[in-house]
């Protein structure tokens, strides 16, 4: 038994292929989250499971694959490994020719998996770092808000922005948010009670 610890969805209207490529990848330490019979069928089950990896066998029914890869690819459905039954080229995508060896679908697997893995991360940190910039950006403009109207300096503006976000228990960016939706709420954060 392997130690992979993935799991998989597996595309195909084969029978067979499903029992062969299922033992490899079984044996390998992957697990069976899901098995389609259709392109539409894998498409629900991907976005249902949400496994790591996609095994898809490229005869599967009915249509066109290299939009099903777009698909898989472009809304970061799962890792996904296209294994060619039908002499179909797919040159962008990770495609395997059947018969496949066990060895070579097994570290091909894992491979897609880690870079799947590293791609997820890589795409959180992003997304991270964008929510903090439009945090930022809420607290500046709040920030300005508040110097207008109350005639403070920036650190100033700051310091009461920060001191009524403790006093009302929630994050700057709410209260930032508050301030730039309705500037009158400035006024019932009692602006008078600057530094102390």
């Amino acid at each position: 038994m392997g130690k992979s610890g993935y799991d998989y969805c597996l595309g195909s209207n084969s029978l067979s292929f499903r029992k062969k490529v299922s033992g490899m990848l079984n044996k390998a330490g992957f697990y069976n989250s899901g098995t389609s019979k259709s392109i539409p069928e894998l498409l629900r089950t991907l976005r249902t499971v949400q496994p790591w990896l996609a095994v898809v066998d490229t005869a599967l029914p009915p249509g066109n694959i290299e939009q099903l890869a777009s698909i898989i690819e472009n809304d970061g459905l799962a890792a996904a490994i296209y294994i060619n039954t039908t002499g179909l080229g797919l040159d962008i995508y990770v495609q395997l020719t059947w018969p496949v060896e066990a060895p070579v679908l097994n570290a091909v697997a894992e491979a897609v998996c880690s870079e799947f893995a590293h791609k997820k991360k890589l795409h959180q940190e992003i997304e991270d770092l964008q929510n903090r910039l439009d945090q930022r950006k809420l607290i500046e403009k709040a920030k300005g808000h508040i110097q207008d109207i109350c005639k403070l300096n920036e650190e100033e503006a700051y310091q009461f922005l920060r001191r009524s976000s403790m006093e009302k228990r929630i994050s700057l960016a709410e209260l930032a948010k508050y301030v730039i939706d309705d500037p009158g709420y400035i006024a019932f954060l009692s602006p008078h009670r600057q530094n102390p």
